[in-house]
């Protein structure tokens, strides 16, 4: 607001700044302007700071989180191809297979592709966001014994981790609406993501505690989320920012997931303490 519309603030005021644009990836210039109104009007506490916004772009993200004990940050690169032919040569270089295309600024499991060998592009060459900016991103394929896909959220608040949830899909892109799939049927899934919301809340995420903390020390937000997998007690991250959607109850459309509402309650007195304490 203050950036925006230029708003007069009192002589010698003293107050916080809370910076809400948390991707790096699309909003670059925007982060800039913001750190200079910070820089100039020098708020008390400046939350989510646009420099520490930077450390989690989708391609600095595995350096930011490099060597952390029990953590592997899938290997990311960014491209900015304009024909299909630069397109190719990026992925051929790229040369992991399989690899993840997804679009740069992009969430919610929108405009990404899974591709297997190179010849599959021929496919969807058309497609305009291939041309706008692009990450290319190893897979790592992360099933779990059952042949499920396992999708965790943390959210962390002032330095502490708080659980969101635990999604199980038979598909590799998990998002909110993949609960509509398997877990929409399957009781005992539901019951399985209670469990391991509960023991991580109890325990102060237990065995990953302290690799949770290393990634906060990493990324320095005052507030942001962790999208991960657990392969055999390591934590393989898929994205760590201030772009996660953390407060909704869109999941009280069913009854099955009342268990829900004591984690989202948590993270809203995680936020006022937050707010209240600075």
């Amino acid at each position: 607001v203050v950036g925006v519309h230029s708003i007069r603030l009192p002589k010698n005021a003293r107050f916080n700044l809370f910076n809400l644009v948390g991707d790096a990836d699309s909003s670059g210039n925007m982060l800039l302007k913001i750190q200079h109104i910070g820089n100039e009007i020098q708020p008390r506490r400046f939350f989510n700071q646009p420099s520490y916004v930077f450390r989690t772009s989708r391609g600095r993200l595995p350096a930011t989180l490099a060597n952390i004990s029990g953590c592997l940050v899938p290997r990311t690169e960014t491209h900015n191809p304009r024909t299909f032919g630069e397109l190719l040569a990026a992925c051929q270089k790229f040369g992991s297979w399989p690899m993840i295309v997804r679009s740069r600024g992009e969430h919610g499991g929108q405009k990404m592709l899974l591709l297997s060998e190179l010849d599959q592009l021929e496919s969807v060459k058309d497609l305009e966001w291939l041309y706008s900016g692009i990450c290319i991103v190893e897979f790592i394929e992360y099933k779990n014994k059952d042949g499920l896909y396992q999708k965790n959220r943390v959210i962390m608040i002032d330095g502490i981790a708080y659980p969101r949830h635990s999604i199980f899909s038979d598909k590799w892109i998990i998002h909110a609406g993949s609960r509509s799939d398997l877990m929409h049927t399957d009781l005992e899934l539901c019951r399985r993501e209670e469990r391991l919301l509960a023991e991580l809340r109890d325990t102060g995420m237990g065995k990953y505690a302290r690799t949770f903390h290393e990634i906060q020390a990493r990324v320095g937000l005052d507030v942001f989320g962790v999208d991960f997998a657990i392969m055999e007690d390591e934590i393989v991250v898929f994205e760590a920012n201030a772009c996660m959607n953390f407060l909704d109850r869109r999941f009280r459309a069913s009854d099955r997931y009342q268990y829900m509402d004591s984690h989202v309650n948590a993270l809203k007195r995680a936020i006022k303490k937050l707010l209240l304490r600075s």
